[in-house]
């Protein structure tokens, strides 16, 4: 196998992504995740705080736009606060070790870094479901601190999942007893790939 077939291997698999490319030394429940990301409609990780699931979410985010030349990601969370200090901070910080390896990356804004004009990762906060309307193709759904998003925001997402192929990662702590997040381990689990990343 040659240089460009390694390439072509590295980025089309999101483990050998970052492992190969972002230099990252995984374990088994991050490559887990990263290969739900790609192969399931939705995928559902709760956990304790620090348990690495944003630094997970934020490698899958950089695969995305990297194995697709139409990937559209959208990051959201409860608070911009949180969409700026969490998800992107992880971003911000994997950027670097990325342009290191010789993945050239355009500079990131606070929540936008924009390949090209149909290739690029939004973080976004909203109390309206409208502002996921109008997104359309090969696009990734990234819902940080889950549990605090709204209901009729899921709601919206599963209406812009009729328009292309469109995957949805939701992560947070299980710190709620009802609601979508909570429904994706429970009633709805049929629908959801499912991972616990427990505290010990």
């Amino acid at each position: 196998m040659g240089a460009r077939d390694n390439l072509v291997a590295a980025v089309t698999d999101p483990v050998a992504f970052s492992e190969r490319l972002l230099g990252i030394d995984l374990w088994d429940t991050q490559k887990e995740i990263l290969r739900s990301v790609a192969a399931n409609p939705r995928t559902a990780v709760k956990a304790c705080h620090a348990s690495s699931k944003t630094f997970t979410a934020a490698q899958a985010a950089l695969w995305w736009v990297t194995r697709y030349p139409d990937g559209i990601v959208l990051t959201t969370a409860p608070t911009q606060t949180q969409v700026e200090k969490l998800l992107w901070n992880e971003i911000h910080r994997a950027l670097p070790q990325a342009r290191s390896r010789g993945l050239s990356y355009p500079k990131a804004n606070q929540a936008e870094l924009r390949i090209g004009p149909s290739c690029y990762i939004l973080g976004l906060s909203t109390d309206e479901g409208l502002r996921f309307q109008g997104f359309h193709g090969r696009v990734l759904v990234i819902l940080d601190e889950a549990p605090g998003i709204r209901p009729d925001i899921y709601d919206a997402i599963e209406g812009i999942r009729a328009g292309g192929d469109v995957h949805v990662l939701a992560i947070g702590n299980p710190t709620a007893v009802g609601g979508p997040f909570y429904d994706a381990f429970h009633r709805g689990r049929e629908l959801w790939h499912t991972v616990t990343i427990s505290a010990f």
